[in-house]
């Protein structure tokens, strides 16, 4: 049977296209044997594009997958233990195959239909009935293996047993956070997300607000992705929203939301003109060459792409969700008509089906969040406004308030959420009114503003906190910008290591933001050498450095909680750690040489004993240097974690974790099991330093590259400065050294690399580009 712990199975997915392949890759991922099964050679081409693509962790991944034709090969499904179909939206099509599959079946296959839509129980109509209790949606959205919201879809016929064993799977396994959605046309993400999308291009059109102005205004700016509303309906596809809207049209004849949607006769052009989006070149954004396109209402002809210039305080990036979303409900004129018409609506609109779609308020929001990247979600949106949201939305004048907001009105209660103590609650409407209910959470998915706000906050600085995670186990969370390191957070946490030896059995460092830390802070490195303030730059290196050593001897077992990215500075407080949990999607990389620099705070002498430490007596230790050298001149860094246990980063005792979501509990239990099998810290040993002839060695390589032209001057300063540092200097033999030696080979040769114009230029450029300078 499916469940969380079956890692390792076989799978039958029917149909090869876009979703189909995804879904076969994600299991192919995590260990499954994978029929992939389709019409002709689709399948064949699929895998051939996943390969290409890059869509595998591992390269070896794709071995795991075979592909074949569906009217030949259907008989597979027979050993599968999870048959998933794919194929087009039409309900008949998907009737017609899952009969051929019910002849054939395992009887204790999962059996799943993934649509954006469609009737779940309409498409399982087509199984006999003891199937039908294993019959269940999947709405898996593109692509399969990075979007984390999996929608399951129970009919009434479902094992409730199966659901729950599939949900665990899902959320373990797959690392899905699952939304149970009820069988009701869209079910939760498509019912609103397309509305949303629809009535905001409709509006923005009716209002004249050009597709730059409308995705300004509906992007980060209000808790929404970058592509706003024209940039994702041309991701989308023009036919596919089109059909889309048809279908909700077609099912949903009561509902007076969707009947009102009047598409523009701009949106019937576009399409006869096949002008569908990305996929044909053209929508309401064109790209000619790196130039940037787009439609004008009245030519219908392209233009040059433009600033937006909007009656906006330049201040109010800055400001607090809620406080922004509150200020653009009075913007003034046609920019506040559409703002108060695309952004209301969609909310209302989810207030007035949650019953409908939805079991609960907070798997609407946790729906909208994930499978659309909202930062609040519909209810959540309701409480950042307040009475400003309310009084807004009755200007529109709508034929009747929001069931749920009427209701929680009825129920003189203000908001959907609320917290008492350490418990957060959410308003669970009923009989017209309603009340307030417990919002539990499974203890493996922890949130540390929940911790903090039920006063588990142990120490805090502007710049990072540490959190009680109960059974004596600290985390440590930086909450600086890209939480990058800065003296004030490396003295604050190493400090809090001395107390954790003395009060908690171990420690996880980790975060809820975007990243785990994209380093040491490239504008201090700026403002030193601007300043030719070499000592404290010297003194900032010899902070990252203490840390590290505090982290690798310490007392009690500090884990890494690593996702995002990890780089740099980063990096160099995750590598001492004594055990790190990786989300399988981290990218993790000391990319210093980019910038013009090197690993100084400790992590060129780590990959140094890494790459030594189990040297075989009399080896000769020259070649177990390359590969951590040309990594560390090259600033290599890793896509995913299985690409960071080749590049060395990560140790093969060091683990992976599927759901970002269980990430810090995962690494809690990892802390746990090392406190209670007796943890040590390392003694402090010597690294064996090579010499001048390791040196010279390992440049070779390095050599021919610059002569052939393949790295510029500079790269190869770089790459010389880093072997000095591995091979422990100006040293005739080989010799054990102490770390301290290799540290402050580290700092010399990094205030070295500063003092060099080249290395000024490639900072300045990554801070103003995002992008490294090879100059």
């Amino acid at each position: 049977m499916v469940n969380g712990n079956l890692r390792k199975g076989h799978a039958v997915v029917l149909g090869a296209g876009t979703m189909g392949s995804g879904i076969a890759a994600l299991l192919a991922g995590i260990g499954w044997r994978v029929h992939m099964l389709d019409v002709g050679d689709v399948a064949h081409q699929a895998l051939e594009r996943l390969t290409q693509s890059g869509t595998f962790y591992q390269p070896d991944d794709a071995k795991r997958i075979t592909p074949g034709n569906v009217e030949r090969d259907l008989d597979c499904v027979a050993t599968a233990d999870w048959v998933v179909e794919a194929i087009i939206e039409q309900i008949e099509p998907k009737r017609a195959l899952w009969r051929e599959v019910a002849q054939r079946v395992n009887p204790d296959a999962v059996l799943s239909t993934n649509t954006s839509g469609l009737g779940i129980a309409e498409i399982a109509q087509a199984l006999p009935e003891p199937l039908r209790k294993r019959f269940l949606g999947t709405h898996f959205f593109n692509p399969p293996r990075v979007m984390r919201l999996l929608e399951l879809i129970p009919t009434d016929e479902t094992d409730p047993d199966l659901t729950t064993a599939f949900t665990t799977f899902a959320e373990r396994l797959l690392g899905k956070r699952v939304v149970l959605a009820k069988d009701r046309p869209g079910f939760i993400t498509t019912r609103i997300g397309i509305y949303a999308m629809m009535q905001a291009l409709v509006s923005a059109i009716r209002h004249g607000i050009t597709p730059e102005e409308a995705d300004l205004l509906l992007g980060p700016l209000v808790g929404r992705p970058r592509s706003g509303v024209f940039r994702l309906t041309d991701l989308v596809g023009l036919d596919i929203a089109h059909n889309i809207v048809h279908n909700q049209k077609e099912r949903l004849p009561d509902d007076p939301y969707i009947q009102s949607l009047e598409l523009p006769p701009l949106w019937y052009a576009l399409i006869e003109q096949n002008r569908l989006g990305e996929k044909t070149g053209a929508g309401f954004y064109k790209r000619e060459g790196k130039e940037i396109f787009t439609l004008d209402y009245a030519t219908r002809d392209y233009r040059p792409r433009q600033e937006p210039n909007l009656p906006i305080d330049p201040g109010l990036s800055r400001a607090s969700l809620p406080e922004r979303l509150r200020a653009l409900l009075h913007l003034p004129d046609r920019y506040g008509a559409f703002f108060r018409e695309a952004f209301l609506l969609p909310l209302a609109y989810g207030a007035e089906v949650m019953p409908d779609v939805a079991y609960d308020i907070p798997s609407m929001d946790m729906a909208m969040r994930l499978g659309y990247n909202w930062e609040l979600g519909v209810f959540e949106t309701w409480d950042a406004l307040g009475e400003a949201g309310r009084e807004a939305l009755a200007q529109l004048n709508l034929p009747h308030e929001p069931s749920t907001l009427r209701m929680l009105r009825n129920a003189e209660l203000k908001t959907f959420y609320t917290t008492r103590g350490a418990s957060r609650y959410y308003f669970e409407p009923r009989d017209e009114q309603g009340d307030y209910a417990p919002l539990l959470t499974p203890p493996f998915f922890i949130q540390l503003d929940d911790l903090a706000a039920g006063g588990k906050v142990i120490a805090e600085t502007p710049e990072c906190r540490v959190i009680d995670l109960g059974d004596d186990v600290a985390c440590v969370e930086f909450r600086t910008k890209a939480n990058v390191l800065t003296p004030s957070l490396m003295e604050f946490v190493a400090e809090f290591l001395q107390r954790a030896e003395r009060n908690h059995v171990g420690v996880v460092i980790g975060n809820q933001g975007r990243m785990f830390s994209a380093g040491f802070n490239l504008n201090l490195f700026v403002e030193y050498i601007t300043k030719q303030d070499w000592q404290g730059l010297d003194r900032g290196l010899q902070l990252l450095q203490g840390l590290s050593q505090r982290i690798r001897y310490c007392g009690v077992p500090v884990v890494a909680a690593v996702h995002g990215y990890a780089l740099g500075g980063g990096l160099e407080v995750v590598l001492p750690c004594a055990h790190v949990h990786a989300h399988v999607d981290t990218g993790i990389g000391l990319p210093e040489a980019a910038v013009g620099l090197m690993p100084a705070g400790g992590g060129t002498t780590l990959m140094t004993r890494r790459a030594l430490q189990h040297l075989p007596p009399e080896a000769d230790p020259v070649p177990h240097l390359r590969q951590p050298f040309l990594t560390l001149a090259y600033g290599k860094r890793s896509t995913n974690a299985f690409e960071a246990y080749r590049l060395g980063f990560l140790r093969e005792r060091d683990t992976l974790c599927w759901n970002l979501d269980r990430l810090l509990y995962e690494a809690k239990q990892h802390v746990l099991a090392l406190s209670r099998a007796g943890y040590r810290p390392p003694e402090p040993t010597p690294i064996l330093a090579v010499g001048v002839n390791g040196y010279s060695r390992l440049m070779m390589e390095v050599h021919w590259m610059h002569q052939a032209g393949q790295i510029t001057d500079h790269d190869r300063l770089i790459a010389e400065k880093i072997a000095y540092v591995m091979t422990g200097g100006d040293l005739r033999d080989a010799t054990p050294l102490p770390e301290e030696h290799f540290h402050t080979l580290e700092r010399e040769v990094f205030i070295e690399l500063c003092k060099s114009e080249k290395t000024l230029e490639r900072i300045k450029h990554m801070l103003e580009t995002g992008k490294p300078l090879r100059n």
